[in-house]
């Protein structure tokens, strides 16, 4: 900001205008140099000289202004929208103070004001890029997408290179689901600034909502940037990205080092959980996610892995303590990996629903979840460990069919996120059996249990006898017959 446009509504006499002239040219190095806060203590200290009559007043609105502009680039939004007011108040009008009225309420989460105040900038000054891209994220704030794409294309026609704009644009366009203006968008935006870990983030979370895996994958790696903010959800989300492609070993390594370099994010410790989950390393499982609880007990999703492992385990106790715990509110993780693009796989499977963490979300399906008939053993009917004829119905009204068509490719095959899981389960096979309730087990008897020995099946193997079972259940066959033996032997 800082005096581009004409002030009106006031005017200076001589004497005055040389007084503001000289207090420009005192302020010019203490801002260009940084000093700020010296900045704003000699605006304060010449207000006092000038003491509170009326002929000073329009001298006085303008000292005030630009104060209120130097309290708002140290994130002093309140202090500024006051100086604001004041200067409104003392007859001060023009671009410049409605700019700042605007961005101090935009910075104080009160995006109606703002918009209103960028309205009337904008009369005077209606190419004014900083302008529109101020009422541009007003209207994003209060969920009017159209109207904020409509500025940001604007502005963008006006300065078409501004890869920030772009990127802006390209979430606006997620938010309306125009995937194909938002790919372009972020895409130009990545080509502009690669080094912008933003923007990589941001195309890296549209790639996954489309279910491009390794187009994500081959993007993400531009937002890993150590010690800043943004490289937590960066290393998340390639943990995740890593899982759905089968890399297990990849994504455990992201969460791991992203548990070191933030070991105080909670959200780290869910996700390395989530990983161990998928090994199958129970005891690992459960101190990352002990960790995550401790770190913020008020997180649903700490709870719901402690209360997979805990239920894999054979603790059912515990794990329906946890579920219940859980139930509170829905799991966050997923909106923390894909951030404006988590809408686009609302009810939608896309790119979320292959994976272990989807899957948890999913239990209590579209009824949502209800702890007061919640049965542990729901959770191992989800992830298909018993889920054969006479288990029961799974949670929430899911359709069997629908859920083994998340674990199966067209063509009979595990899909790769699923194979470890799968693997696990048919290793431990025995114990989690042992851990089902009785209605559960159909007309499985103790001696057949006793016989059930799948722990030295090759993955070659696994796989062979999963695609059986899957084209099976298609068929709509049972993997028992009506007296209980298996038609094969």
């Amino acid at each position: 900001m800082g005096n581009e446009h004409e002030h009106s509504g006031v005017s200076l006499g001589e004497d005055h205008q040389k007084m503001w002239d000289q207090i420009l040219a005192e302020l010019e190095p203490l801002v260009e140099g940084g000093g700020l806060s010296q900045a704003i203590e000699r605006l304060s200290a010449a207000l006092k000289m000038m003491g509170e009559g009326e002929e000073t007043a329009a001298l006085r609105a303008r000292v005030v202004s630009r104060r209120g502009e130097c309290l708002l680039d140290v994130d002093e939004p309140q202090a500024a929208y006051e100086d604001a007011q004041q200067a409104l108040a003392l007859g001060l009008k023009g671009v410049d103070i409605y700019a700042l009225a605007g961005w101090s309420c935009y910075a104080l989460e009160k995006p109606t004001r703002a918009r209103e105040y960028f309205d009337q900038a904008l009369v005077d000054a209606p190419d004014d890029v900083s302008l529109l891209t101020g009422r541009a994220l007003s209207f994003i704030d209060l969920e009017h997408f159209d109207q904020a794409r409509a500025d940001l294309s604007h502005a963008l026609r006006l300065d078409e290179e501004n890869a920030e704009l772009l990127s802006m644009r390209g979430e606006v366009h997620l938010r309306l689901r125009d995937l194909e203006g938002a790919t372009k968008d972020l895409k130009k935006a990545v080509a502009l600034a690669p080094s912008e870990p933003d923007y990589c983030l941001a195309l890296a979370r549209l790639y996954l909502a489309k279910g491009k895996i390794d187009q994500a994958l081959a993007v993400v790696d531009g937002a890993l940037v150590e010690d800043e903010e943004i490289a937590l959800e960066a290393h998340l989300l390639r943990s995740h990205l890593h899982l759905l492609s089968g890399q297990v070993g990849a994504a455990r390594a992201d969460a791991i080092r992203a548990s070191n370099l933030f070991p105080d994010e909670a959200f780290a410790f869910v996700q390395l959980a989530h990983v161990q989950l998928t090994q199958g390393k129970l005891a690992l499982a459960k101190t990352a996610a002990e960790r995550a609880v401790l770190l913020d007990p008020s997180l649903p999703d700490a709870y719901m892995v402690r209360g997979a492992a805990r239920q894999m385990d054979g603790d059912a106790d515990g794990a329906k303590r946890d579920f219940k715990r859980a139930s509170r509110a829905p799991v966050e993780l997923p909106v923390f990996l894909l951030g404006p693009a988590h809408h686009l796989t609302e009810g939608a499977g896309m790119g979320l629903d292959a994976s272990l963490l989807e899957l948890l979300a999913q239990q209590g399906g579209a009824g949502g979840f209800d702890p007061g008939t919640f049965d542990p053993a729901d959770f191992a009917k989800a992830f298909g460990q018993g889920a054969m004829p006479g288990a029961g119905a799974i949670p929430g009204g899911m359709n069997p069919l629908k859920m083994l068509e998340k674990v199966f490719d067209d063509s009979g095959n595990l899909r790769g996120p699923f194979k470890p899981i799968f693997e696990m389960a048919f290793k431990n096979a025995p114990k989690i059996m042992e851990n089902l309730p009785p209605g559960m087990l159909g007309d499985l008897d103790q001696e057949q249990l006793d016989k059930l020995d799948l722990s030295n099946l090759s993955s070659e193997e696994i796989q062979e006898r999963m695609r059986e079972f899957y084209q099976m259940m298609k068929s709509g066959a049972g993997p028992f017959d009506d007296d209980g033996e298996d038609p094969e032997t």
